[in-house]
């Protein structure tokens, strides 16, 4: 495994106020925010490396991708861990990625019965309650149930938020040696369609941060996701595992918008929308592991099938009908003109893969890595509108290897290296589908760990081809970029004291740059060179577990590229501080009271071009309560 990859636990996610995703990637090196595509995605790069625009990062839910085509904001309330695995050695069940994989760890059943309930208020008007109860069933057969339900007037003018999850899962053990889990995910998200501010005169925090261009008229947009899966785990001997299981997933997103299109002085041109999405997604693995002497190896094969459709209804200003809106005076209910077809595309895949990885203990010191997957791919994206299809058919092969010496019983390097072959959707400008991404990369690391200190620094370098970002002829569609390198270092580390403290730091230093002629800039969007994190947690409690938690944390983010076009707009550097109490009443009771960005920090978060760009949130206070049974 990398030496940067980390996994962050719940109880760390608890303590630093993890509400979104992000959140949680805060704590870990190389992860910058991205367009959050109004709001309705959860996306970020890894090591300078995005998802598209549209689609987002991918990631991983228990091992399967849980976002292939679209997926919601994810909410850490259904999580155990969310864990990174960084570079190709972070393989995981076989997937290689010389940036890395987010896998989120599900929470399922116990044996031990427990029930938690936590009630928080904040900012905003913002009302959220998490329900947690896991317990036995029989001897053999356990249950948990979870249900998180947030609603939030927003910080935005008109933004609303209503957010629901319910996550029902059951565990059996009819043997010592076999565990068969269900889990399940049931998820709605409801907010007005949001694509933040425009810059003016190169600025991109010129206007304010809860200023809404969009039409309040246009109602609220709507996700829907079910997630269902069955997952084995077998022990067949001493030294022989069998784990493998199905998951299948269905989602919508559904709804209109009035998003910025042109800005004529202090004149906004608005371009209406309709969005009508649609997805069905069905993936499988098996993995047989074992130990065989000094081997760790393991076979496996996997595939999924995906029915993935885009319906886009738009209306693009004009002079005659601009659909405008005052930047600096909104007035709001214009007539919006009446939507023409725009896009109509119905995407399907089918994928079969067969991976072999082992890991060989040469010595007490060294270890040898390695790994050999074959994919077998087809995918077609039919325009409806037009009856064009486009057809995509491959055989790719991969590999990565990598190795680890250990210098002392503290001390370790490592060196890594892979490949990775990624399907991109959807079709461009001129209506063609796009060439699969494809990387190759290499690591090279050193850790060191005492008692309650670990450190890692690591230095990669990576280079990838054809990944999607904003067309820079027309920022409506999606363009491949002929290559992106992105080398850098990072460093992270993790520290107990006296146990009592706990504290995460992390470095990274990212200049990711993209070498095609077709853009007027070799920026990669929204990734700063330079980024670092502090959290600090402290724990001042008595032998019955009473007393006071405190929690203070730090985030700097340096420049990023706003934009991809000729301006050079910059979103600029920030710093964003945050800090918590927790008080211990007694084991069935906690209180909370938290600040996130203390300071009141105006910055920009993210941008998908100079007329969305999305402002950080201002200062948010949320007092909660937590009961334990």
């Amino acid at each position: 495994m990398s030496p940067s990859s980390r996994s962050v636990e719940r109880d760390l996610l608890t303590a630093a106020g993890a509400y979104r995703l992000s959140d949680a990637l805060e704590l870990i090196s190389g992860v910058s925010n991205q367009n959050n595509r109004g709001g309705f995605l959860d996306n970020f790069a890894i090591r300078g490396f995005l998802g598209t625009p549209d689609g987002g990062a991918e990631y991983y839910v228990d091992g399967f991708l849980a976002n292939r085509g679209m997926g919601p904001p994810r909410d850490p309330a259904t999580a155990e861990r969310i864990e990174l695995l960084k570079g190709p050695a972070g393989a995981l069940f076989g997937d290689i990625d010389p940036g890395g994989r987010v896998n989120i760890v599900s929470k399922t059943p116990r044996f031990d019965p427990s029930a938690q309930i936590v009630l928080t208020y904040g900012s905003f008007d913002g009302k959220r309650a998490e329900v947690d109860v896991t317990g036995p069933l029989t001897d053999t057969l356990a249950a948990r149930i979870v249900v998180a339900a947030e609603n939030s007037d927003g910080w935005r003018d008109f933004v609303t938020l209503k957010r629901r999850a319910v996550a029902p899962s059951l565990t059996w053990m009819p043997l010592p040696d076999l565990r068969l889990t269900y889990v399940g995910e049931l998820t709605s998200f409801d907010a007005p369609f949001d694509r933040g501010i425009p810059a003016v005169d190169g600025d991109p925090n010129a206007l304010p941060s809860d200023r809404f261009y969009g039409e309040p008229g246009d109602g609220i947009t709507r996700f829907r996701n079910r997630r269902h899966q069955l997952t084995m785990l077998a022990g067949l001997g001493d030294r022989l595992t069998l784990n493998g299981g199905v998951a299948y997933r269905s989602g919508s997103l559904k709804g209109f918008s009035s998003d910025q299109s042109r800005l004529v002085g202090t004149t906004l041109w608005r371009q209406r929308r309709q969005r009508d999405f649609e997805v069905e997604d069905f993936s499988a693995r098996l993995e047989l592991a074992g130990e065989f002497g000094q081997h760790r190896a393991s076979i496996g094969i996997k595939g999924y099938t995906l029915d993935y459709q885009e319906r886009w209804m738009r209306r693009n200003p004009t002079a005659a009908n601009p659909y405008p809106i005052s930047i600096y005076d909104p007035v709001y209910g214009g007539t919006p003109p009446a939507l023409l077809p725009f896009t109509n595309n119905r995407e399907t895949r089918k994928a079969a893969t067969l991976y072999v990885q082992d890991m060989w203990s040469v010595s007490d010191r060294l270890t040898v890595s390695g790994g050999i997957r074959l994919d077998a791919h087809r995918q077609k994206i039919r325009n409806l509108l037009t009856d064009r299809i486009a057809v995509t058919v491959g055989e790719p092969v991969n590999f990565r290897i990598g190795g680890r010496y250990a210098l002392s019983d503290v001390v370790a390097i490592q060196a890594n290296w892979g490949e990775s072959h990624l399907l991109n959707s959807g079709t461009g400008r001129t209506g063609d589908g796009f060439a699969p991404e494809r990387g190759h990369g290499y690591e090279l690391g050193i850790t060191a760990a005492w008692p309650g200190i670990d450190l890692a620094l690591t230095w990669f370098e990576i280079e990838k081809q054809n990944i999607l970002t904003t067309d820079p002829v027309d920022a409506s569609y999606l363009a491949p970029v002929g290559k992106l390198t992105s080398r850098g270092i990072e460093f992270d580390a993790a520290i107990k004291l006296a146990n009592r403290w706990q504290i995460v730091a992390n470095y990274a230093w990212t200049p990711a740059r993209a070498d095609d002629a077709a853009f007027a800039t070799d920026a990669v969007l929204n990734v700063p060179d330079h980024s670092a994190n502090l959290f600090a947690l402290g724990r001042f409690l008595d032998d019955r577990g009473r007393g006071v938690t405190v929690s203070l944390g730090a985030s700097y983010v340096g420049d990023r590229a706003g934009t991809l076009d000729a301006s050079g707009l910059i979103l600029p550097a920030y710093v964003k501080a945050k800090a918590a109490a927790e008080y211990v009443v007694s084991p069935a009771l906690t209180l909370r009271l938290e600040a996130d960005n203390i300071f009141d920090a105006r910055y920009a978060q993210s941008s998908y071009n100079a007329l969305w760009i999305y402002p950080g949130a201002p200062r948010t206070v949320r007092a909660s309560a937590r009961l334990a049974f």
